[in-house]
C-alpha cells in the first residue's frame, strides 16, 4: 500500500477515533447525570425521612404520616428505576469505551505501518546515496588509474 493511500486510511481513522470518544464522552456524561439524579432523590428522600421523624415527635396524624410514607415509597421506586437505567447507562459506556479503544488501536497499527514504511524508504534512499557515492569514487579512482596508465 502507497504512503499516499496508508495516510487516507489514517485520516479514517482518525476521524472514526475521534466519533467514538465523542460517543464515549456523550456515553460517561449521561451515566454522571443518572448518578447525580440518583443522588438528589436519595438526599430528597432523606430529608423526607428526617421531616418524618421530627414531625412524628410531635404527634403526627395518621393521614400525613401515610402520605410522608407514600411519597418515600415512590421516590424509592423512581430510584430503583434510575438505577436500573444507570446499569443500561454502564453497559453502553462501556461498549463506547471498547469501541473507542479499538478505533485508537486501528489508528496507531495505521500509524505504525507509515512509520514502517518511512523507515524502509529512509534505509533504501541512504543505500542509494551510498551506492552512489561508492560508483562516484569508483569512476574518480578508474579515473586517476587510467590517468597514470597514460
Amino acid at each position: 500500500m502507497s504512503d499516499k493511500a496508508l495516510n487516507l486510511v489514517l485520516d479514517l481513522r482518525k476521524r472514526e477515533e475521534d466519533e467514538a470518544l465523542e460517543l464515549l464522552l456523550e456515553a460517561q456524561n449521561n451515566v454522571a447525570s443518572f448518578e447525580r439524579q440518583i443522588a438528589q432523590l436519595k438526599e430528597f428522600e432523606n430529608i423526607y425521612i428526617e421531616e418524618m421523624k421530627v414531625k412524628s415527635q410531635f404527634q403526627l396524624d395518621m393521614g400525613t404520616y401515610l402520605a410522608y410514607q407514600q411519597f418515600i415509597n415512590k421516590l424509592e421506586r423512581i430510584k430503583e428505576r434510575q438505577e436500573a437505567g444507570l446499569v443500561k447507562l454502564q453497559e453502553q459506556e462501556n461498549r463506547a469505551r471498547s469501541n473507542y479503544l479499538d478505533k485508537q488501536q486501528q489508528r496507531k497499527i495505521i500509524e505504525s505501518l507509515i512509520e514502517k514504511h518511512r523507515l524502509e524508504r529512509e534505509r533504501l534512499e541512504a543505500k542509494a546515496e551510498q551506492k552512489l557515492s561508492d560508483d562516484i569514487v569508483s569512476s574518480k579512482q578508474a579515473r586517476l588509474l587510467i590517468e597514470k596508465m597514460k
